[in-house]
């Protein structure tokens, strides 16, 4: 409980300082270096008689660049509070410091840039962006989920020529243990993925393909195909993946109106196959809305109609980006 109410105070004092803007961080003096984060609750009501309340994220974020390097930090308390009534009942507090993202940057030049450390998977679109006060819905498709590490410990080299061929390319190995695999969705030892992408005026598409050994020694291969159409009033994102043995298919089609400024709807239509563990075979339907009276500040509101239905559920969430 002391590290939640130690990053609390932070943020008390950093929202006080007279030169920080909102969302950006502090700077810290006479170092180009700055200390910012984030922190996300929500609240969801199923069907069933399920109902949970959480604080699931309290992340501690510092970042800064010298010449051609730069560094990012993140350290975050997932599930700092989390409590369960109705069906299921139970309440606990979590005080574990987890490493999400540790990673340096090297710019080699205008078209070649290197990453090591800790870092999202160079995979599809989703899931380059992993804070969640960023994103437009207030949840994520089951694909970012079961399709891939979110997370890799290794190597990227980016190659990106957009002026001439507007083709970007990347290529992530890892030959080691996760930084701290406490903060991953599959706990891995070896994950390599290439990506080559296409960025239109309006359009974007890529293709990746990977490979990822887990800790118990099993191996996987998946491939990704994403898209993402852009517009003033609205933006359209697909993906489509399948990994060996495990996910026949998943996909996600997601559609954000700006219907007015500081006002999105959101609409998304999910369907998967699992076949190993708990079988599963869903199709899932969001309707959401978000208001963001400023733009690090997050206020969310979806139903999820599911085809298990005791699970569909109205959710919503609040996030703040300081």
């Amino acid at each position: 409980m002391k590290q939640i109410l130690l990053i609390l105070l932070f943020v008390v004092v950093v929202l006080k300082s007279d030169e920080y803007q909102i969302g950006s961080g502090i700077k810290i003096p006479k170092l180009n270096i700055y200390v910012g984060g984030y922190i996300t609750a929500d609240y969801i009501q199923r069907r069933d008689d399920y109902n949970r309340l959480r604080i699931d994220d309290i992340a501690l974020i510092t970042y800064g660049n010298y010449k051609r390097f730069s560094y990012l930090s993140e350290f975050e308390i997932k599930d700092a509070y989390f409590k369960e009534w109705g069906k299921k009942k139970s309440e606990e507090t979590n005080t574990h410091l987890k490493i999400e993202r540790l990673y340096f940057d090297y710019v080699y030049s205008d078209k070649l840039e290197f990453r090591f450390g800790k870092f999202s998977t160079p995979a599809g679109y989703w899931n380059l962006t992993p804070i969640g006060a960023l994103r437009d819905s207030a949840s994520n498709p089951y694909l970012a989920y079961i399709l891939y590490p979110r997370y890799s410990t290794g190597l990227q080299v980016s190659y990106e020529d957009h002026l001439n061929s507007g083709l970007a390319y990347t290529m992530m190995i890892q030959n080691n243990d996760d930084l701290d695999d406490r903060y991953n969705n599959i706990l891995i030892k070896q994950h390599s993925v290439a990506g080559v992408e296409h960025v239109g005026e309006d359009i974007s598409v890529k293709a990746n393909i990977g490979y990822f050994q887990t800790k118990s020694t099993t191996k996987f291969y998946y491939f990704l195909l994403s898209a993402q159409y852009d517009q003033p009033k609205y933006q359209l994102t697909a993906e489509y993946g399948a990994r060996n043995k495990s996910v026949p298919y998943s996909l996600y089609v997601q559609g954000v109106y700006h219907i007015a400024s500081k006002h999105d709807i959101i609409g998304r239509f999910e369907n998967y196959k699992i076949d190993e563990g708990a079988y599963r075979n869903e199709k899932i339907g969001v309707l959401g809305y978000t208001y963001r009276p400023i733009s690090p500040i997050t206020y969310k509101a979806e139903y999820q109609l599911r085809s298990y239905t005791n699970e569909s559920q109205l959710k919503l969430s609040f996030s703040i980006l300081f």
